[in-house]
């Protein structure tokens, strides 16, 4: 797969090119059959007598025509290819990035032959009319109508190859991570971050006193308390890595001794999408249908990209811009075609305005175009 792993829409040369390159054999043939025709014509008009000769001869040429035409558009329409498309590595899909199917394919070559009615520049037009489309230049006259797409493989992914739009997911964040069970029904371990202090000693199986070599009757020294718990703020500056707090040395008549963890809390925020995949936010997150990076969004190469599948293409290429806080999320659209809206968990529904960031908290749901995701905090 070459390219990008994003889907790239042909340019209006390419479009051209394939399809030249697709009327090419029934050039050749009319071309053929014209200069036996051709003839067999004049040879009849002058001393009529063999009708036979030609209509057999226009009959093989009839034929011959609808059956590369019939096989021309049976590709397209069940693999997306043509003799064009093969040889320009294009593909046309349907607009959920799937084989586009008879009815589709049929009406886009119905408008290009209809086109003919203007002789060469009629149909050329209608191949490139893809230069006169205001959304990226993505569909042409006929592609509108028939609700296609033509792809340049050679510059993007084949969505075709993958089930679809949907099929790849190129940028698609992980599952939240879980502890789970082994085949033998134990716990799975899990090993939180630590900040540095001793959680128990190697080896020892049973609490400290009650174990062999504690001295009778005598009860260890109970461990002093932990500090208290850092107070958690996504806002606030960076500040030095914190230091392990010592632990007074257990009593000397202790058989082990023993050290308690203070255990650091994190608070996550994580974006649950509507196809059920699961983003854990950790930086600048900017979403759309193929994002790229804005030096205005972060002086850093933190902020990250998620490509997000959209098959009506409802979600535009740099839609939304999301950023942690100590109490939810920041998200500023991107100046999108069709807008971001927030709704809390109460129903109230906002509209985003382009360029302003506005919050959003836990139980809130951010919708861009037709997609949308809900806000959590863990």
């Amino acid at each position: 797969m070459a390219g990008t792993m994003n889907t790239v829409d042909a340019s209006a040369g390419k479009r051209l090119g394939a399809w030249l390159l697709d009327t090419a054999p029934l050039a050749i043939l009319s071309a053929i059959f014209l200069s036996v025709l051709g003839p067999q014509l004049l040879q009849e008009s002058i001393t009529p007598g063999t009708p036979m000769q030609v209509a057999l001869s226009g009959a093989l040429f009839t034929l011959l025509t609808l059956g590369y035409t019939g096989f021309l558009w049976w590709w397209e329409a069940s693999a997306g290819k043509t003799l064009g498309n093969v040889l320009l590595k294009l593909r046309t899909t349907a607009m959920d990035g799937t084989v586009p199917g008879w009815t589709p394919v049929i009406q886009r070559r119905l408008l290009i032959v209809l086109a003919g009615i203007v002789p060469i520049a009629g149909p050329v037009l209608v191949v490139v009319s893809n230069l006169f489309d205001p959304q990226d230049k993505r569909q042409g006259w006929h592609d509108k109508a028939a609700g296609t797409l033509v792809l340049d493989i050679d510059a993007g992914y084949d969505p075709l190859g993958t089930g679809g739009l949907a099929g790849q997911q190129a940028f698609a964040p992980s599952a939240d991570p879980a502890a789970s069970d082994t085949a033998s029904g134990a716990p799975a371990q899990s090993f939180p971050r630590s900040n540095g202090v001793i959680t128990s000693v190697p080896g020892a199986s049973h609490a400290p006193g009650t174990g062999a070599g504690a001295t009778p009757g005598h009860s260890p020294e109970a461990a002093p308390e932990a500090a208290p718990e850092p107070i958690f703020d996504a806002d606030a500056a960076p500040t030095a890595a914190p230091t392990a707090t010592p632990v007074p040395e257990a009593h000397p008549d202790d058989a082990f001794t023993h050290t308690r963890l203070r255990v650091e809390t994190r608070t996550v925020t994580r974006l649950i999408f509507d196809d059920g995949q699961v983003h854990e936010l950790e930086h600048s997150l900017l979403i759309g249908r193929n994002p790229s990076a804005a030096s205005d969004v972060d002086d850093t190469d933190d902020t990250e990209l998620l490509r997000l599948g959209d098959g009506g293409r409802s979600v535009s290429k740099t839609h939304l811009l999301v950023q942690p806080s100590s109490s939810g999320i920041w998200v500023t659209d991107r100046n999108s075609t069709n807008g971001s809206r927030v709704i809390d968990a109460a129903g109230t529904e906002r509209d985003l305005l382009p360029g302003q960031p506005s919050p959003a908290a836990a139980g809130d749901t951010v919708y861009l175009g037709e997609r949308h995701f809900t806000v959590e905090r863990t």
